[in-house]
């Protein structure tokens, strides 16, 4: 499995990682730490992530950033039965065997997030071109979203949606207004956004994960309760701090139009917290049919206020649990 974040975690890769472990495969994750903070060889759960350290690259280092990357892929030389490719900036990786397409995001939209100027748009073309192109050339395809296989289908290939749904975990929800936001921290709006309606709805507000806008979104509300990346096995206990999740983005990115599911949307689920996430998208109309939540307009400081004290309280059943058969079934086309 190839993937161009250091999985620190990644619970997307991890997850199918433990999947083929189960299966009896032997599972390398190759991923690549742009920090140079991870150990180069960690064991976990029955399979190996090695990490690879090219010198500090951040997000103010976007040339730098786009030729380590192609750095870290091209040179990666896999001698293994099955490669799966995370995600299409992970393409152009040198392997003669079977190989699986899995599309957790759109790629592609990942430059125009960081700026609008004539190098980002320009990335973003170029990514997308990459993307075609490595549609065709796959075995499988595999997707963390319906609207993604309608993307691929328009560019002329079937692909199995395997959802990041897990299986119910019910927890004892908290009576305190509480809203949490666990995640990658990539953009600073939606998060000014969330600490203005906490405020107003008279919420407590806990932050966790990592990224790019972190110290932009300390430095400007330093009294935020805020964790630090976190693992897997911390989010149990981060969940029974909170009564809702906020899972709201800006919707002119090009990856909530084509029909993004928030991750952090379907884990409260599964511990029985509901989530506010945008209203009239794809990931609000399944927020709202699955009775996961509440929707607001984005942006909207009074309307996602009000959604906070709609959820609080708000009781989650029959969530659907994980689509381990989809992904297996995949796999095992290739490999049987």
């Amino acid at each position: 499995m190839v993937v161009t974040n250091a999985c620190a975690p990644d619970p997307r890769v991890e997850r199918h990682a433990l999947w083929l472990t189960e299966l009896g495969h032997d599972v390398e994750i190759h991923a690549w730490d742009r920090q140079c903070k991870h150990i180069k060889l960690e064991e976990k759960n029955g399979y190996r992530i090695v990490r690879y350290q090219f010198g500090i690259v951040n997000g103010s280092m976007p040339i730098r950033t786009w030729f380590t990357k192609r750095k870290f892929v091209s040179n990666l030389k896999l001698k293994h039965d099955l490669v799966i490719l995370n995600d299409t900036d992970t393409g152009n990786v040198k392997f003669q065997g079977p190989k699986i397409l899995d599309i957790h995001d759109m790629a592609h939209s990942w430059p125009l997030m960081r700026g609008n100027s004539p190098l980002h748009k320009f990335a973003s073309r170029r990514m997308l071109s990459q993307a075609k192109r490595i549609i065709r050339d796959v075995d499988e395809i595999i997707v963390s979203a319906p609207g993604f296989s309608k993307w691929v289908a328009e560019n002329g290939r079937n692909s199995t949606c395997v959802m990041n749904r897990k299986n119910p975990k019910p927890i004892q929800v908290t009576n305190e207004k509480l809203v949490g936001y666990f995640g990658r921290i990539r953009e600073l709006e939606p998060i000014l956004s969330l600490v203005e309606s906490a405020k107003k709805a008279g919420f407590r507000l806990i932050l966790a994960g990592d990224g790019l806008e972190v110290e932009n979104v300390l430095s400007k509300n330093p009294e935020i309760d805020y964790r630090g990346p976190f693992s897997e096995e911390d989010l149990p206990k981060l969940m029974k701090e909170i009564s809702v999740m906020y899972a709201m983005y800006n919707e002119n990115r090009a990856n909530i139009k084509a029909g993004a599911i928030p991750t952090k949307m379907l884990d409260a689920a599964s511990f029985g917290i509901p989530s506010i996430v945008n209203q009239n998208t794809p990931m609000g109309d399944l927020c709202e049919n699955e009775g996961l939540g509440k929707t607001a307009p984005y942006g909207d400081i009074d309307k996602i206020s009000e959604a906070m004290i709609q959820a609080h309280g708000m009781k989650i059943s029959g969530v659907k649990g994980e689509e381990k058969s989809n992904f297996t079934t995949v796999v095992r086309k290739l490999l049987d």
